[in-house]
């Protein structure tokens, strides 16, 4: 029927009764295997769920009209996790316990921390990420907020902070998102000043802001060793002009003899130790072979 068809081949009992169908017809045809009970008041038309879909669908109507997929499954259902070996969703307090489900009462959900998307209902990615920062390991949130980066899912990462303090899982959430809202509207001046100070704590030699090296601006350069570093911020550095400009840039640099080193603003802020031991390397290596004179 059409409407197994949308559902990737389930029905609910109430859409069955809906379309017509007595319970004696229902029972008849679960007799003759037409109809296959998988969920309690669901059944597949035909064969068992082949999808994660399907059971997707069976989940949200056995829990109800008022359900969503959420948990790891609205992570699965976003691209943002692999799916979990249970179907999760969240569910009014009225919904009775599904055998195969794991459902969620909700706490403090929003009417628009719910949305429906390619036919699901399912939390938005940012609910979806506070209802993961419970139970998941930081590892695994930093997984998932960059998938859902990557497929410029909306995450408002302020408001998203905001709401995450007194939850549970909040200290490793916020500290997952300062990570990324990191370098995402600093200026050229603060970069270069973060850097500067990195380098000055690090004991290193001091570099030319601003130098101008084959026709080009770079933001830090040791001319005599050739040696190039570009602070990169999503503000900036976010654009396909941007991403092709930096590899034309690079590429430049590379044919004239000159190492560049590029560093984003949040790796700086937040992991400055790497910074320091990967410019200490590349400042060893370039002293090998130093210019006679500054170059560019």
């Amino acid at each position: 029927m059409a409407l197994a068809e949308r559902q990737e081949g389930v029905v609910g009992t109430r859409q069955l009764r809906d379309l017509g169908l007595s319970r004696a017809s229902i029972g008849r045809r679960v007799e003759m295997g037409w109809l296959i009970p998988v969920l309690n008041g669901v059944y597949a038309v035909g064969h068992r769920p082949r999808t994660l879909r399907g059971w997707h669908h069976a989940a949200l109507l056995a829990a109800g009209p008022r359900a969503a997929l959420s948990h790891r499954s609205a992570a699965a259902h976003w691209g943002m996790l692999s799916p979990p070996s249970r179907v999760h969703v969240v569910a009014p307090r009225s919904a009775d316990g599904i055998a195969g489900v794991a459902v969620h009462r909700p706490r403090l959900l929003l009417d628009a921390d719910v949305t429906d998307h390619e036919g699901l209902r399912a939390t938005t990615p940012a609910r979806t990420l506070l209802d993961l920062a419970a139970g998941a390991s930081k590892r695994t949130l930093e997984r998932a907020l960059d998938r859902a980066e990557a497929q410029r899912l909306h995450l408002p990462l302020d408001a998203l902070r905001e709401r995450c303090r007194r939850r549970r899982g909040a200290k490793t959430l916020r500290a997952v998102l300062d990570w990324h809202i990191a370098g995402s509207t600093i200026t050229d001046s603060e970069a270069e000043e973060a850097f500067l100070a990195l380098v000055r704590r690090a004991g290193l030699p001091e570099p030319v802001p601003q130098h101008h090296a084959i026709a080009r601006r770079r933001d830090f350069a040791w001319p005599r060793r050739r040696l190039a570093v570009e602070i990169d911020s999503r503000a900036f550095h976010d654009t396909t002009a941007a991403f092709e400009n930096d590899r034309l840039r690079d590429n430049e640099l590379t044919l004239a003899g000159w190492t560049t080193l590029r560093f984003t603003y949040r790796r700086v802020v937040h992991r400055p130790h790497e910074v320091a031991r990967d410019l200490a390397r590349a400042l060893a290596l370039s002293g090998s072979r130093l210019a006679p004179a500054a170059a560019g």
